[in-house]
């Protein structure tokens, strides 16, 4: 399929890195409280609703619990709940006017709903409040920047900033390497990484971080180590199993995907929303059977992603049923037919051959050529299957296409232009496709029986005898390769030769062929009757 299926599908690690923004200044907010260190945690480690209940307790439990609400917040946004992020912010500043952070989890919010002038308002009022002294609140806000490609510019000055407060700020250099990622410096961003990992060793994130960097370049042995890097400081590091998963995916190791995906998707709040990809993963990894069952779960569902169709009906056809295999095919094209790939046409055309159905599986294969013509493997399978219906004046074009797509010439190809030819009489372009199969294949007989007929054909009666010196190299060829000739082969060379020299009253030569003819088979009747009128004569 690889196509084959050309997948799929990897992750867009340049907007990754940017819209995933970790919670600022861990250690100075474990200190206020631990609750908060516990929260920022499961949102490290992708559990977001565990970090939500963490803080709602919290809250309930704080007499002055305005700093919860920006947590609460920003989990909330972590878990796909703005509003409720709004309201949570609101619920902050009523509790405590003067907290600057929630008027930058507000600020957040206006930004990822396009108000960059109502999110720098309220961004400048956090700042005010803190005199921009406050590592955390510039953190903060340098995060809330980093969330788009457009703003991260904006976060680099408010790092700086921090950094000359609190040079031995792991967390300011981990935001330092997304800001230089954000526009494109990946050098300086691994820089800054490193130095946030030698801060504070016993941080998985910086590693993790790495990881991503060199995996966009798709460098995998150096993102593969930054990654278990991040998983030997924390083996709870959910994501960095995940991103191992979307590595072994791209060095082709389905098996290892897989495993390093099943241990992200036991682990994380978000599973099911990345079912579909780990379904694809084993499918990579030809477990046909238990993809399959993947797949069959996905698909129940009336919400069901059209790519998950598509590959549960590749996963089908490759464990060999069919029929099932059909119907998702149908489902798919049913609601992706004018977006769908000249792979999956492809594919769809090959499973109609194997169930018989060879005219639609021609149908497909034209779609599929009609979006990408160069596919050699399509181009012949359309070409043998048109032949084989028949429909010798639809596979010549077929195979005159395919020719330029070989990296050298194929035999099989000429052999079978040139027989489509002949057999709709088209003798001369037929000539010239056997001539070519002799320059390619100049011991094979068969080229020379081909050629000779297409040559007959041109002199039907046989007179100027343009056949004859190639039926005279076929009886050659096939007398020093007996392993490759064919006794009626011979046979219809020297039944030819002896009707030429008949024509030409030649009795002598003419009795010689058709002789050699029953010698070969002594009840050719054809030649006994030749052999009888040239007695007569």
């Amino acid at each position: 399929m690889k196509k084959r299926f050309e997948i799929v599908d990897s992750v867009n690690l340049k907007q990754f890195l940017l819209g995933l923004v970790m919670l600022v200044s861990v250690a100075a907010s474990a200190q206020q409280d631990p609750e908060v260190t516990k929260a920022l945690r499961l949102i490290e480690l992708d559990k977001p609703s565990q970090a939500i209940s963490t803080l709602e307790k919290a809250i309930a439990a704080n007499p002055a619990p305005a700093p919860l609400y920006y947590y609460l917040g920003y989990a909330q946004i972590k878990n796909g709940e703005r509003e409720k992020a709004k309201a949570t912010f609101t619920k902050g500043i009523a509790a405590d006017e003067k907290q600057a952070l929630n008027y930058v989890g507000k600020g957040l919010i206006a930004l990822q709903e396009k108000q960059a002038t109502d999110a720098k308002a309220l961004f400048d009022k956090a700042l005010a409040l803190t005199k921009s002294k406050d590592v955390t609140v510039l953190q903060a806000v340098a995060e809330a920047y980093l969330g788009s490609n457009q703003t991260a510019k904006d976060a680099m000055p408010l790092l700086e900033k921090a950094k000359k407060l609190d040079e031995k700020n792991a967390m300011t250099e981990v935001l330092l390497g997304d800001a230089f990622l954000g526009v494109n410096n990946g050098g300086a961003a691994v820089s800054a990484y490193e130095r946030a990992a030698k801060l504070d060793p016993k941080i998985a994130l910086p590693h993790y971080k790495i990881g991503l960097v060199y995996l966009r370049s798709q460098n995998v042995p150096v993102a593969e180590e930054a990654f278990n890097k991040a998983i030997s400081i924390d083996p709870e590091y959910t994501l960095a199993y995940k991103e191992l998963g979307e590595l072994y995916y791209l060095a082709k190791d389905g098996a290892k995907a897989v495993k390093n995906y099943e241990v992200y998707m036991a682990h994380s709040e978000k599973a099911e929303q990345n079912r579909t990809r780990y379904a694809f993963f084993i499918f990579m990894s030809k477990d046909y059977a238990r993809a399959n069952k993947e797949f069959a779960t996905i698909v129940a569902k009336p919400d069901v992603p059209p790519i998950a169709l598509k590959y549960y009906a590749a996963s089908l056809f490759e464990s060999g049923n069919l029929e099932e295999s059909q119907k998702a095919f149908d489902r798919y094209f049913s609601v992706q037919n004018e977006k769908a790939e000249a792979s999956e046409f492809a594919y769809y055309g090959k499973l109609l051959l194997k169930t018989g159905k060879d005219s639609l599986a021609v149908v497909n294969f034209q779609k599929s050529l009609e979006i990408e013509k160069n596919q050699p493997e399509i181009r012949e399978l359309a070409a043998e299957t048109l032949f084989k219906l028949k429909r010798y004046n639809d596979a010549i074009p077929q195979y005159r296409a395919l020719i330029p797509l070989r990296s050298k010439p194929s035999p099989k190809d000429y052999f079978n232009l040139g027989r489509a030819f002949y057999l709709t009489e088209q003798y001369a372009p037929a000539d010239s496709a056997f001539t070519k199969l002799i320059e390619i294949q100049p011991n094979l007989p068969a080229s020379y029986l081909w050629d000779a007929r297409a040559k007959a054909g041109l002199d039907p009666e046989s007179e100027a005898g343009v056949a004859k010196p190639v039926y005279e190299q076929l009886i050659e060829k096939s007398l020093a390769t007996p392993e490759k000739s064919n006794k009626k082969d011979l046979m219809e060379a020297y039944s030819y030769l002896g009707y030429y020299y008949f024509l030409k009253s030649d009795r002598k030569q003419s009795k010689l062929n058709w002789e050699k003819v029953l010698a070969i088979d002594p009840n050719d009747v054809k030649a006994l009757e030749a052999i009888k009128a040239l007695q007569q004569q």
